[in-house]
């Protein structure tokens, strides 16, 4: 003896409103989690110019980078002697700056001759000119 009727077999409409709104509920949750910055960035060790550690007696070497070309302690060379230059370097340390219009291509070419040459690089910032504050 059944006391309740079957249901009848018919199709029970999926209803997208309520999965939308989860999928948007998702949506704004991943971006705000996830990291706003560019992952390729480029990670430079840059010593502070006045910090209070250890003092070394081997200053780094200068490489200037113009749109002219590199100037390695002031004195202008091409690349193959540059080259030749960071390769045969005897310090440790390379300090590199650029002029405001080189490209980056450039920097991180030189960048990565000095990393071939085993030699550490840092970047100096262009201390004659300072940015507008917003």
């Amino acid at each position: 003896m059944q006391w309740l009727e079957p249901r009848p077999s018919r199709r029970v409409p999926i209803r997208l409103t309520p999965l939308i709104d989860v999928v948007f509920i998702l949506l704004l949750f991943f971006m705000l989690t996830s990291r706003m910055e560019p992952v390729g960035l480029l990670q430079l060790d840059t010593p502070a110019p006045d910090s209070g550690g250890e003092a070394s007696d081997d200053t780094p070497a200068r490489l200037h980078l113009t749109t002219d070309g590199p100037e390695w302690n002031g004195e202008t060379l091409d690349e193959p002697a540059l080259t030749e230059r960071i390769q045969n370097f005897a310090g440790e340390r390379i300090e590199i700056s650029t002029d405001d219009d080189v490209p980056l291509g450039r920097f991180t070419h030189w960048l990565g001759v000095a990393d071939d040459a085993g030699v550490s690089a840092s970047w100096k910032r262009n201390a004659g000119k300072t940015p507008d504050a917003p």
